[in-house]
């Protein structure tokens, strides 16, 4: 049995940065892909298979990526408010994905956030800063989801000045992609993860859960040998901190500053991959009087959260999908 912790992964089972290994059947492999360290996990297969996962996600990255400018979502944004932009089918059904969470999260969820986080803060860009409150207003009049246009293969951002920030579900969607990509060479049993974004298929894997406010783990817990989508949104990465005030890349799309509500969120589904980032996300940011409401009306949503001060919330959803949940509080 393996285990790990996650929330930003610690890679505790071996550290060589591009590798692969074989034991009991398995093949386990890490490549530097999307900014971050992606895990490749497979039983029965070959070193073929585990690549069909990497290639995914690295076509993924050149799709999707706002820190190429030759990507598709670049080339949006950058014709916002001039002209349509035809795409590739992955971005068109990530696009279909973010705005059907969108509005289920009342715009919680924005893919148009890049308009703040890109436009202004410049989270992990070089000149990254806390804006002022008249650019953030300006800025927040450019985030509307209702205003990307998707038809057929032709995406169309309606106002100059809109941007498209994929962050909060693009490593969940290329997790998902990427086990479907080992699926179809007939692989049943493994996981592939990027960052906070797991997908475990066939295997019974411990986990745990990143302390947010300290060191280790918060709290752990089995998989099973069934589906899980786990993702996990964290105010630890991608950090202004100008004057020792953490200023972190989960904005929420009414204020334009980051939500404080909670220190992380878990979101654990027997779902796709690109749908418990996307909630992990919204939930963040909307706050916890509006996240409990949300979860009351979507049952299917297994949830792990941490906040301030250390108190932690998991509903009966969670406990129902993992085994063996244990905390460390």
């Amino acid at each position: 049995m393996r285990s790990f912790i996650f929330g930003i992964l610690v890679f505790t089972i071996f550290s060589c940065p591009v590798c692969g290994s074989e034991q009991e059947g398995a093949i386990e492999r890490v490549q530097y892909q999307m900014g971050t360290y992606a895990r490749v996990l497979i039983y029965g297969g070959t070193n073929a298979d585990a690549d069909a996962a990497f290639h995914k996600i690295k076509e993924l990255d050149e799709l999707l990526s706002d820190y190429d400018p030759d990507s598709e979502v670049s080339e949006i944004s950058r014709m916002a408010g001039k002209s349509p932009v035809k795409v590739s089918p992955d971005v068109t059904d990530i696009l279909k994905e973010a705005v059907y969470v969108a509005g289920e999260t009342d715009g919680a969820f924005d893919p148009t956030i890049g308009a703040l986080t890109i436009g202004v803060y410049r989270f992990g860009r070089d000149g990254s800063r806390v804006p002022g409150d008249q650019e953030i207003r300006k800025a927040k009049s450019l985030v509307n989801y209702r205003d990307l246009r998707l038809d057929g293969d032709e995406v169309y951002l309606e106002k100059k000045g809109m941007m498209l920030d994929l962050g909060g579900i693009g490593k969940g969607y290329a997790v998902e992609q990427a086990v479907r990509a080992v699926k179809r060479r007939g692989i049943t049993k493994g996981m592939v993860s990027l960052s906070g974004d797991i997908k475990v298929f066939g295997d019974d894997i411990e986990m745990g859960i990143r302390n947010p406010g300290g060191e280790g783990t918060i709290a752990s817990f089995h998989t099973g040998a069934g589906e899980l989508a786990i993702s996990t949104s964290g105010g630890y990465e991608r950090v202004i901190d100008p004057g020792g005030k953490a200023y972190h890349h989960l904005l929420v799309p009414a204020t334009g500053k980051p939500g404080r509500d909670f220190l992380s969120v878990t979101v654990i589904l027997d779902d796709d991959s690109a749908l418990a980032d996307a909630y992990a996300t919204a939930l963040f940011v909307m706050g916890k009087e509006k996240a409990l409401s949300f979860l009351k009306k979507h049952p299917e949503v297994g949830v792990f959260m941490v906040l301030p001060g250390g108190e932690i919330y998991s509903n009966d959803r969670m406990k129902s999908l993992v085994r063996g949940l244990k905390t460390n509080h």
